[in-house]
């Protein structure tokens, strides 16, 4: 068995498991559920972090927040949808330049 120094191996797993079974369950699904399954990964890959202590980001828990109030929007919403994504993208996009400035 391998080991992540400092990480809880099992979490971590369950969250590939999550990842490539979604990977593999879009084959043939609605084109709006491969945006909907990456924030969704993003929002459990922030919070495994956060769970064990790896992380205490103020801006990645603003936008795990974000993606769990606004990633249903897919079901009811499109253009909603569509535009929660840009946001996304303007954010992790401002955040970056930031970070390299």
């Amino acid at each position: 068995m391998g080991r992540i120094e400092g990480l809880n191996r099992g979490e971590w797993l369950e969250l590939f498991c999550f990842m490539t079974s979604s990977a593999r369950g879009l084959i043939g699904e609605p084109e709006l559920y491969g945006p909907f399954r990456i924030t969704d990964s993003i929002e459990k890959i922030i919070e495994l972090l956060e769970n064990q202590k790896l992380i205490d980001d103020s801006f990645l828990k603003a936008e795990k927040d974000k993606i769990r109030e606004k990633k249903l929007t897919v079901v009811a919403d499109r253009d909603a949808f569509i535009a929660f994504l840009d946001e996304l993208v303007m954010d992790f996009t401002k955040e970056l330049k930031k970070e390299t400035l």
